[in-house]
């Protein structure tokens, strides 16, 4: 039995109520599991005792520590891997039992289980054989051990993370950049980098296809210099596709999604033909392998560092993008890092 099944049988067999902790998209997902596996929810809590905190939604009443303390003698709790270390927060109050952690509530991300580990290790050596250091080797273990049991503490290791996706060292990352963020959601990436290089830079390019967030991207860039936005998808080639939402954090495109919203999709080398780039981060479900290929010529021509996040995908493409990248022939240096001890949080740097 992995460590999530037993999460599951535990819940299963509790003589104790189950809350969910947190009132955002992680929480709705988590919520989604437990109900598949007929588990009983008796409703969502935000970790706060003030009585005037606590959100009243369309659909349900998200309850605070304090209702839930004057309601309960004991409860247990679960949560999304997003928000780990409010395991140790909530664990100072004695009516909560036990604090589970989901490590991964998005059911379309997969990791690579036993089976693809015990018939690809050609593949496995090969991506080893590529990366540049220890610690780079031993975050790909720690990725496959987490996808295989459901441990989440295999991530607890400070060596296969770093302090934001920029935070690693090799990238030297300087006041020169010239930076493209693909995959841009709301601009948190713009603001991590902005505050990585103390707001000096040459030129930022961010590209995000779905309407409502490049709405807010467009907002919270509002005065912004040397910053150019686009909403469109990136691809192999230019096209339409569907704008799908299969879960509540997270959108993803597919050619065939007929109930999702027909967005624009370009290259990186048309909309970036004439300009230079010097730093690329793709953070795009499913389709960063296309966005690279769509993105050769401009690759080719720059040598920009890349960092790619290679674990928000239903298949395990680490493999594909390594070799990808080497077979460009550039002098490209590998390395596996996460910028956060969660399963999909995983990302590919090329320095």
């Amino acid at each position: 039995m992995d460590h999530l099944h037993k999460i599951y049988s535990e819940l299963e067999h509790s003589a104790y109520p189950v809350f969910i902790w947190g009132a955002g998209s992680m929480s709705e997902e988590v919520q989604k599991r437990l109900e598949e596996r007929k588990i009983p929810v008796k409703g969502r809590f935000i970790n706060t005792k003030r009585a005037d905190a606590h959100i009243v939604s369309d659909k349900e009443h998200i309850f605070t520590l304090d209702e839930i303390e004057k309601q309960y003698d004991k409860i247990d709790v679960v949560m999304g891997h997003g928000h780990y270390e409010k395991r140790g927060d909530l664990g100072v109050y004695p009516f909560i039992h036990k604090v589970y952690i989901i490590p991964n509530p998005y059911s379309q991300y997969k990791g690579p289980d036993l089976e693809y580990i015990y018939q690809n290790q050609e593949q496995l050596d090969y991506i080893c054989g590529h990366l540049a250091d220890y610690d780079s080797v031993r975050a790909l273990e720690r990725y496959m051990a987490v996808s295989v049991t459901n441990d989440i503490s295999y991530l607890f290791d400070g060596e296969i993370c770093v302090d934001g996706i920029f935070g690693l060292k090799q990238l030297q990352i300087t006041d020169r950049e010239r930076f493209v963020d693909i995959g841009a959601w709301e601009g948190d990436s713009i603001d991590l980098f902005l505050k990585t290089v103390r707001n000096r830079y040459d030129k930022i390019y961010a590209f995000e296809p779905d309407p409502e967030l490049f709405s807010r991207l467009k907002h919270n860039n509002e005065g912004r210099e040397g910053i150019s936005l686009f909403s469109y998808g990136l691809g192999e080639k230019d096209g339409e596709f569907y704008l799908e939402r299969e879960s509540t954090q997270s959108a993803s495109l597919s050619s065939d999604g007929e109930s999702g919203k027909k967005v624009l999709v370009r290259t990186i080398d048309g909309l970036l033909k004439d300009e230079k780039a010097s730093l690329i981060k793709i953070s795009v479900p499913f389709m960063f392998p296309e966005i690279l290929k769509g993105g050769i010529e401009t690759i080719k021509e720059n040598r920009p560092r890349l960092i790619i996040n290679v674990a928000a995908c239903d298949r395990f493409l680490v493999y594909d993008t390594v070799k990808w990248i080497v077979e460009l022939g550039l002098p490209y240096k590998l390395a596996l890092r996460f910028d956060f001890p969660m399963p999909t949080r995983l990302y590919l740097y090329a320095f």
